[in-house]
């Protein structure tokens, strides 16, 4: 799939509507003119089918007792950061459930996929689920 621009008569042109009631509230409408080529509409699976991109998610679950953080972190192994064929381009943290105490930062170390969990206050957590999704382009 080969992406393709907007092309307009009067491109980026808006109007502006006042919201009656709201004080520098407006409503936007597009007024660029004819539209010559309509180009592609920018979502998620059509950028996916043009860079042939690939998504996996990864899960863990972690639980910490009382007292056994400390100002330490600890790290939770998601799974393999290697797939024939593929370079993994980002790693993005989906969900992190009942983890408001604490910092998660997904990150790459040798093969695998690891969610880093850094405490961010005194409170213990108890059964932490991250999920992380890896983005991965052709090599």
């Amino acid at each position: 799939m080969a992406l393709t621009d907007r092309t307009t008569e009067y491109p980026g042109r808006i109007v502006l509507t006042p919201v009656a009631g709201e004080e520098n509230t407006y409503d936007v409408t597009r007024a660029e003119g004819q539209v010559i080529e309509q180009g592609t509409r920018l979502n998620v699976q059509n950028l996916n089918d043009a860079y042939k991109l690939t998504t996996s998610d990864y899960s863990g679950t972690v639980t910490y007792e009382a007292g056994t953080v400390g100002t330490r972190g600890t790290a939770v192994s998601l799974g393999t950061a290697t797939k024939p064929g593929k370079t993994l381009i980002a790693l993005i943290l989906v969900s992190a459930t009942n983890a408001s105490n604490y910092i998660v930062q997904p990150y790459v170390s040798g093969d695998t996929v690891y969610a880093g969990i850094y405490r961010a206050s005194s409170a213990a957590v108890t059964g932490a689920s991250i999920t992380v999704r890896a983005v991965w382009a052709p090599t």
